[in-house]
């Protein structure tokens, strides 16, 4: 239920935090009511090299929070912010923190889902029907999407954007028709029986042309191809231990299946002179491309892409969402030392998982899902982001769970410790007092407190999830939507209503049109003012490559004269972090022509040269924005920008000129209408 809701609902912080509810109260309940043979056979599932292969991402993104003690091993960035917000910042290597936790918490909840999923699947009736639900979830989520497209339904109301549940589909449901036909070979069953497998053989081959049906009509070959690539995994187990089983029967599989898997890379149309991890990306890389060529070999913090994402983009994409690869996005996040790492494992999990289902009795369908489903994951990674959505990621993790729940076979010492727990006669008590079963009992209890460990995390993490609000303003990263006015009701509003210090989530009412204070810049600051400048600066505190925020920060300091900040150090931040950001350029123009002293700084002259060029040649519809900017700007700012127009367009500024109010008439000239669409033929 928690994975089908996850797909059902939107990726926010109080859902998600719902979510890590459910868990830990699943998580603890496993931790007190978990017998003591299947805490045996978790823990000879649970060896150390892999709880270090699990823990190893959670570490990393933990030590790109530290505050590093050595100065210059961090971003830029927190050197910049300081010195513009004159406060000592501690340098870290993540550009976001807010960003990195939630990263943080995502990852904490899909582990915690697939240790769940792998003590569940423990058992064997409950891996089958933990199959057989997580084929219908993926068969339900991949048959809603494909609707939803076909109605032609507004794709923002559409919760499902990629093809990982549908390919992830395809491997369950190929497993699934995998055991049904190695139920009806192994022995005869009586007619109810046979009518079982038959039921589950064809309700496997529905799902799968529901999954297929739903990745074809997204037009997505590539993702069928990864799809295929984990399938062939799976057939492949089935084929060598039902008729190529020895050592060279299985080299000759193997060799097949390679053969097919590098066959399959000729069908994926790839890119040239590219970086590797967007090679294959159907969606505008650009910006990705950049991005991998500036990236530290630390990475830039886990979930921050989105974040430095304005800085690379070109003009006028603000609208246009750039979707990166998962490969591309972990390379720039968490570094390409990182992202080999977890390849390795990758290869080494498929391969483990690989061996086992051959080493496995009947039950070996799981391990071969898990081994394919690798596979897919890794070339998936090389073609889209959607592994990192909340709901494919779950499902993702409760696969893994129960593929390695089911890796490997219970053992004869397992049963019998189970046998001796359960007893309660002497000699039983006495026997359990020996070496082993001491041994045994440390396990088990080390085992359970972990489980309880884990649940604490996870309560943790909910209450800090529910208690967050969005980021300052309410809106999404780079497409901020804010005005003048805006800026003047928020300097007017109680400071009982602004965030409290550290809260990044005070909403900012973007329909507020309050009657604009021509006075309000000469008012003294009082409580009122230093709250509003303090609101913005906490949160730069945490997220320091916010353009709109360090620009709203200026604006608040340029209308209440505020001198606790240095004005023009706040303006180069919001062009640094935001350069092509158009959505900011009508505010950024009204307050750097309205600054008198920006006339005396040659590198902000430069920045502010760009965007008048961009608003005349560019981007003509924001020639009223300038046309606004250059009328409420004072002596110096008008002088200023007309010396910028009268180098770019002077056609332009006589037009300007004739829309200014003359002084002494008491009347205004409106500029002709071409002037918003297109420029003055010369």
């Amino acid at each position: 239920m928690t994975i089908a809701s996850a797909f059902a609902t939107p990726e926010v912080s109080r859902v998600q935090g719902i979510f890590s509810a459910l868990l830990a109260v699943a998580v603890l309940g496993a931790a007190i009511f978990i017998s003591s043979s299947a805490v045996a056979r978790l823990a000879r599932r649970l060896r150390p090299l892999l709880i270090l292969a699990l823990a190893a991402p959670a570490v990393w993104m933990a030590l790109q929070l530290v505050p590093l003690p050595i100065h210059g091993l961090g971003s830029p960035i927190w050197q910049a912010a300081s010195a513009a917000l004159n406060e000592p910042l501690a340098e870290r290597i993540t550009v976001d923190v807010r960003t990195t936790v939630q990263a943080i918490l995502h990852y904490n909840a899909v582990v915690a889902l697939a240790l769940l999923t792998a003590v569940v699947a423990l058992d064997k009736q409950c891996a089958s029907q933990l199959l057989y639900i997580l084929v219908s979830v993926a068969a339900g989520v991949s048959g809603y999407a494909m609707l939803r497209q076909i109605s032609g339904l507004d794709t923002a109301l559409l919760l499902v954007n990629s093809a990982v549940p549908a390919a992830l589909g395809l491997l369950l449901s190929s497993g699934m028709m995998v055991g049904a036909l190695e139920q009806s070979r192994r022995i005869k069953q009586p007619s109810g029986s046979a009518l079982g497998w038959a039921t589950k053989l064809s309700l496997a081959l529905l799902a799968m042309l529901i999954c297929l049906a739903r990745i074809l009509v997204g037009g997505q070959t590539s993702i069928v191809v990864a799809a295929l690539l984990g399938m062939v995994i799976v057939l492949a187990v089935f084929a060598i231990r039902n008729w190529f089983y020895g050592i060279w029967g299985t080299a000759g599989v193997l060799a097949t299946s390679a053969v097919l898997f590098l066959a399959s890379f000729t069908i994926v149309p790839m890119r040239q002179d590219t970086d590797l991890t967007i090679a294959l990306s159907r969606h505008q890389q650009a910006a990705t491309e950049r991005m991998l060529q500036d990236t530290a070999p630390t990475g830039l913090g886990a979930g921050a892409y989105p974040v430095v994402l304005p800085i690379h983009r070109d003009i006028g994409t603000a609208a246009a969402r750039e979707r990166p690869t998962a490969a591309a996005a972990i390379a720039i996040e968490m570094g390409r030392t990182f992202l080999s790492g977890l390849l390795i494992v990758t290869v080494l999990g498929a391969a483990t998982l690989f061996r086992r289902s051959l080493l496995r009795g009947h039950d070996y369908v799981y391990a071969a899902i898990g081994s394919g489903a690798a596979v897919s994951l890794a070339v998936l990674a090389l073609i889209e982001d959607g592994i990192f959505e909340y709901g494919a990621s779950l499902l993702a993790a409760a696969l893994f769970g129960l593929a390695f729940a089911q890796s490997r076979p219970s053992t004869p010492s397992e049963v019998s410790y189970s046998r001796l727990s359960r007893s309660a006669n002497g000699v039983n008590s006495r026997d359990s007092m020996n070496p082993p079963m001491r041994s045994s009992a440390f396990g088990n209890a080390s085992m359970r407190l972990g489980l309880g460990f884990v649940a604490v995390v996870l309560i943790a993490q909910s209450a800090w999830l529910l208690t967050q609000r969005p980021h300052l303003g309410g809106l999404p990263i780079g497409q901020p939507a804010f005005s003048r006015t805006s800026i003047q009701a928020l300097s007017s509003t109680p400071s009982r209503s602004l965030p409290a210090h550290g809260d990044l989530g005070a909403e900012i009412p973007a329909t507020a049109q309050p009657k604009v204070d021509e006075t309000a810049g000469s008012r003294p600051e009082d409580g009122t003012h230093l709250a509003s400048l303090n609101a913005f600066a906490d949160a730069l505190h945490y997220s320091p490559l916010r353009g709109d925020l360090w620009l709203m920060l200026a604006a608040i300091s340029k209308e209440q004269k505020s001198t606790g900040y240095d004005l023009i150090a706040l303006l180069k931040l919001s062009y640094y972090t935001a350069p092509n950001d158009l959505a900011l350029l009508p505010l950024r123009l009204t307050v750097v022509l309205g600054t008198g002293s920006v006339a005396s700084e040659p590198e902000l002259r430069e920045l502010i040269k760009r965007d008048v060029k961009i608003a005349l040649a560019d981007q003509p519809a924001l020639r009223p924005a300038l046309l606004a900017a250059y009328k409420s700007a004072g002596a110096d700012g008008k002088a200023f920008a007309d010396n910028l127009i009268s180098e770019l367009d002077p056609g332009y500024l006589q037009l300007m000129h004739a829309g200014i109010r003359v002084p002494g008439t008491g009347t205004e000239f409106s500029p002709p209408n071409r002037v918003s669409g297109e420029r003055k033929p010369r």
